[in-house]
């Protein structure tokens, strides 16, 4: 049972990584997941992975893709739980380079949207649950 999750994007993608980690899996699956810059992931975030750690990289259509091709070609390397979500294998290279990188937010919340499903469903835990959100005063 997988229960950390460290979520690598960059650019306009970095917010769906954060709110991905934070809301996604820590709020609606109880998860311990972060998000990670893939720039900031050679600072010190990298040193976390082996076989068995689980990684979901955003790879956006950018300015900032080097950045993420350099993360992926490590976890290439050294880590075997990644999955990978490349906006370019995706089709969003087909539009025009001067906007086609804002479109990647828009594309990796419709799919990370399909892997919150897929997953609440393989853990046989609703979405819509919650410890403390709501019920308690905080």
């Amino acid at each position: 049972d997988e229960t950390m999750f460290y979520i690598l994007g960059s650019g306009p993608s970095y917010g769906h990584a954060y709110g991905f980690s934070i809301c996604s899996l820590m709020e609606m699956q109880w998860l311990d997941s972060t998000s990670v810059h893939s720039g900031e992931f050679f600072h010190g975030p990298f040193e976390v992975t082996d076989k068995d750690t689980n990684f979901i990289l955003l790879m956006s259509i950018g300015r900032t893709r080097a950045l993420d091709e350099r993360a992926k070609r490590f976890l290439d390397k050294y880590a075997e739980r990644v999955e990978i979500v490349d906006a370019k294998e995706l089709g969003l290279d087909m539009i025009s380079d001067e906007v086609s990188e804002f479109f990647n937010p828009i594309l990796f919340y419709s799919i990370l949207s399909e892997y919150r499903s897929a997953l609440a469903d393989a853990r046989n835990h609703d979405l819509d649950v919650r410890r403390y959100m709501g019920k308690v005063e905080y």
